[in-house]
């Protein structure tokens, strides 16, 4: 039986969406914020306010997200990261392991650091 695009398309996004739920359901946990943990080169502020990891953050979101999540992170193709309820290790793992059919993996694109700076950017629009 052969299937229109359409079809797959519809198919594909309900089992996506119900995936995302129960995924949220079972790792509520994962959800949790972390304790706010800070090196002290994370402590730096520049003029603009920002850590250097966090401008570091933005330079990066800037060149690989914002066109998905919109440049101001308010969400675009891709979710809003304002105020994410994850954990600091969740998000870095979502940034290098992607969702499937949903978001790009990066891992092998971004450094620890990388990620780091991602995730102290990502923090900063709370």
């Amino acid at each position: 039986m052969k299937y229109s695009l359409q079809q797959k398309g519809f198919v594909l996004a309900l089992f996506s969406s119900f995936a995302a739920i129960a995924m949220a359901f079972a790792s509520a946990r994962a959800f949790q914020p972390e304790e706010a943990a800070s090196s002290a080169a994370g402590n730096i502020k520049s003029s603009s306010g920002q850590s250097a990891p966090t401008q570091e953050g933005r330079a990066l979101f800037l060149q690989n997200c914002a066109h998905c999540h919109g440049e101001d992170a308010r969400g675009d193709e891709g979710p809003d990261l304002h105020g994410l309820k994850k954990t600091n290790k969740r998000i870095a793992k979502t940034i290098m392991e992607g969702i499937k059919g949903e978001m790009p993996k990066f891992g092998a694109k971004f450094t620890d650091a990388d990620v780091r700076a991602l995730t102290a950017f990502i923090r900063s629009l709370d």
